[in-house]
């Protein structure tokens, strides 16, 4: 299932899921409730600017990403959520932690400027525009507090293992942050079953299976590091195009390049993590 970019900034295209197109309309309903004769314009006007939000958001990491000298390859947006790929991840803890933060950072600053604006249009008489940006505001406040949980795949857990690293090295740091998340994702999906929110449970599964992603990823690439001697699992082996094209670390951000099959098995393309999830649930 593919996506479409929509614009590029400073070189990072930023593209949309075509799952995010079939369901905007939705979005939109659902933000349209009491927003009078207009509803539906300004329940889309809330869903895009939600969108472009969590756009932001992500830019925040990727450009921290960029002045600690890694390089960003897209920014994905989907129904659940943004996805910043990067073609590697800060391996010093306090750059990954700042490159962690810097998504919460832009989300906080986008939810005062929303609450102000909310104040302000409320005083100015539109109660509509007020509506609209108080909710833009509500949204980033908490997309702050649940990034910020102490868990994979959320910016919490990479600050999480950012700061565990020095004192029990990085692998088993992930370990730790990726079940942290896993237990985590359990209980949003025995809620979400007991109170029947199929959106929720889509995004526990989503979680489970990124953290474990993240985990597999590390481990891949605590292998490699120790197996530097020998890159090459037989003899006159060299890299091929399929081994672009594997499953790399999940939201917030993913990891992109390659790695042996000595260490992984191929998977498709990036963003398939998702489209497996789509299929599974239509």
């Amino acid at each position: 299932m593919g996506s479409y970019q929509i614009m590029t900034v400073r070189g990072i295209p930023i593209r949309v899921h075509i799952t995010l197109l079939i369901l905007l309309p939705l979005f939109a309903i659902t933000f349209a409730q009491g927003l009078g004769v207009l509803s539906f314009f300004w329940g889309l006007l809330t869903a895009a600017g939600l969108f472009a939000c969590i756009a932001l958001h992500e830019l925040g990491h990727s450009m921290v990403a960029i002045a600690k000298g890694c390089s960003v390859r897209e920014i994905l947006l989907l129904p659940i959520g943004g996805v910043a790929q990067l073609n590697s991840i800060p391996r010093d803890p306090r750059d990954e932690m700042l490159m962690a933060i810097a998504g919460p950072a832009v989300s906080l600053a986008l939810a005062m400027v929303g609450t102000l604006l909310g104040h302000l249009f409320a005083a100015l008489g539109l109660p509509y525009l007020s509506v609209v940006f108080a909710s833009l505001g509500s949204f980033n406040l908490m997309l702050v507090l649940f990034n910020l949980l102490p868990s994979f795949p959320m910016d919490g857990g990479r600050v999480f293992r950012a700061w565990l690293s020095p004192r029990i090295g990085r692998l088993n740091a992930t370990r730790m942050a990726a079940k942290v998340g896993q237990m985590m994702a359990l209980g949003f999906g025995i809620w979400a079953l007991f109170n029947w929110n199929p959106f929720l449970l889509v995004i526990a599964v989503f979680i489970y299976q990124a953290a474990g992603a993240e985990y597999r990823m590390v481990l891949i690439q605590e292998a490699h590091n120790q197996n530097r001697a020998s890159p090459w699992p037989f003899p006159g082996g060299r890299w091929s195009s399929a081994d672009r094209d594997i499953h790399v670390s999940p939201p917030p951000y993913r990891q992109g390049g390659q790695a042996s099959a000595f260490f992984a098995r191929p998977l498709r393309k990036q963003h398939d993590l998702f489209d497996d999830l789509f299929e599974k649930w239509r």
